[in-house]
């Protein structure tokens, strides 16, 4: 008898630690997920005088820099997406849409950005990067005839606020390259 009497007490013990272990628990607010403001700058590179165009302050620091490796002497701004996420992005987009006037055929630009689970103390880690445009070739047809271009990168990590070119690519025009610059911030600070 005194066998079954401890044996019901350490039971009884036990099940209401874990009560109460289940009860801390539940009290607890949810985790929130990371939160993030994602900029992704477009940026063409040129030595046609025509093309020169205010670039934000903010990329003044990678101008200079790309001014250091490339002898390009213009640098315009393309566009510039800005979007706050918790998750992942994936964007679907005219670029460089052309008015009644304009001769040249649409450009469509895509791009997607996943984030790693393991973000760095001053980095924010990327799981993957993709950018790609359909862009219109000239043919003796009357319809254009668009080629995919574009760019895939795997697990890589950016200065956390820091306008940071991740890639560059070719366009239409030979002489000219795209700069892909990402700015990333945790909404947290």
């Amino acid at each position: 008898m005194n066998k079954t009497k401890i044996l019901f007490s350490i039971t009884l013990i036990c099940l209401l630690g874990l009560t109460n272990i289940f009860a801390q628990t539940q009290n607890q607010p949810p985790q929130a997920e990371p939160s993030y403001d994602v900029v992704l700058h477009i940026l063409t590179a040129s030595n046609n005088p025509a093309d020169k165009s205010s670039v934000p302050q903010s990329l003044s620091n990678v101008i200079k820099k790309l001014k250091t490796v490339y002898s390009y002497s213009n640098y315009s701004l393309n566009s510039t997406y800005l979007e706050r996420t918790s998750g992942n992005i994936e964007i679907q987009d005219i670029f460089g849409a052309p008015n009644q006037k304009d001769e040249n055929p649409a450009i469509f630009s895509n791009w997607s950005l996943y984030f790693s689970n393991n973000q760095g103390k001053d980095s924010i880690q990327v799981q993957s990067f993709k950018f790609g445009q359909r862009v219109p070739l000239k043919t003796s047809s009357p319809v254009p005839v668009y080629e995919q271009i574009g760019i895939t990168l795997q697990r890589f990590s950016v200065p956390e606020n820091i306008p940071t070119v991740i890639a560059s690519l070719s366009n239409s025009k030979s002489d000219d390259l795209i700069f892909l610059i990402l700015t990333v911030k945790s909404t947290e600070q």
